[in-house]
């Protein structure tokens, strides 16, 4: 007997409308959203990282939004465990899970059923590494895994400090590559019978024009205020929250210290959310059975009913239970 647990899915690029979709989803579907953003999670920073808003929360019950505080870490193990209890707590109730958000990485381990091995870490040995990849830069650090486990040092981008230091942290605590043990977790089966939409635009125009819309929006709404005393609050951290590199608060920072002014910060957040929108296309177009919904002269009412279609002849055709 298949025990599977069915899962829709609305994951893609930033400013494609994602949340309409999945409250309409779970209108439709008595379903309960299950956010899949990698900085919806912390508290306070309901803004600059595009938490649905009290009135979206009102019309489907959310998860994973706004519960942790900024100085607390999390990983995509912490999210694969908590995601994974709420989506069987959904399930359980008689509703259907609905993920969204687009945090490609966190899609793609909850949904392929990856693993994670919880040992090897340590933190005396982890604190002592942040400390030398803040001396020594990115480039160094990564290059020390390259050393080490030179598949990992291909799979992490110089950049992700965090994910590189993760990497090293366990090579050193274990003796074996970190890859290997990625490997590993990549072996285990799924729970999930999954559906996965990824609205999208094909004229990358429409989307970056959107892009540049919600960035106004957002500063209309308080952006603004809200990332200054989010700044304030993290020149008292050592080191800051894994918060600050997030988009709209890293472009704006250089501004609250009189280094650039708004109008140049302002562009630099359009700028840099429509390189992460680039990205996030990338990924989910390679992602093994996505299947796109295409908004290009859609309306928001229009959108939806296609995804209701979607949903609808993915149950019909045996996908899904619900």
């Amino acid at each position: 007997m298949d025990k599977k647990l069915s899962v829709v899915a609305v994951a893609g690029p930033t400013a494609t409308g994602k949340t309409a979709l999945g409250i309409g989803l779970a209108r439709r579907f008595q379903g309960e959203i299950v956010s899949c953003d990698s900085m919806q999670v912390y508290k306070g920073l309901p803004i600059g990282t595009a938490q649905p808003t009290p009135a979206e929360q009102a019309q489907a019950p959310h998860h994973l939004v706004g519960f942790l505080e900024v100085e607390k870490p999390f990983s995509v193990s912490d999210y694969v465990g908590l995601a994974g209890k709420a989506i069987a707590d959904i399930a359980g109730r008689g509703r259907l899970p609905l993920l969204v958000g687009g945090t490609g990485l966190y899609v793609r381990s909850l949904l392929n059923g990856f693993s994670f091995e919880e040992g090897a870490r340590n933190e005396a040995l982890r604190a002592r590494l942040l400390e030398e990849a803040q001396e020594d830069g990115p480039e160094e650090t990564h290059r020390r895994l390259a050393a080490l486990d030179p598949d990992a040092a291909r799979e992490i981008h110089p950049r992700n400090v965090k994910r590189v230091l993760r990497a090293l942290e366990y090579c050193l605590l274990t003796g074996e590559p970190f890859s290997r043990q990625a490997a590993r977790s990549r072996q285990a089966e799924s729970p999930y019978r999954a559906l996965l939409i990824c609205p999208v635009y094909k004229d990358r125009q429409l989307l970056y024009d959107r892009i540049n819309r919600r960035v106004d929006a957002m500063l209309e709404a308080g952006l603004l205020e809200e990332a200054e005393a989010f700044f304030r609050r993290c020149r008292q951290m050592d080191p800051p929250p894994t918060a600050a590199q997030a988009i709209g608060y890293k472009e704006l920072f250089p501004y609250f210290q009189g280094e650039v002014p708004l109008s140049e910060a302002v562009e630099r957040i359009k700028q840099e959310s429509r390189r992460y929108a680039k990205r996030q296309i990338t990924w989910f177009a390679r992602e093994p059975g996505a299947r796109p919904l295409y908004l290009d002269g859609l309306a928001p009412e229009e959108a939806l009913l296609k995804a209701i279609g979607m949903a609808e002849a993915w149950k019909q055709e045996g996908g899904g239970a619900f």
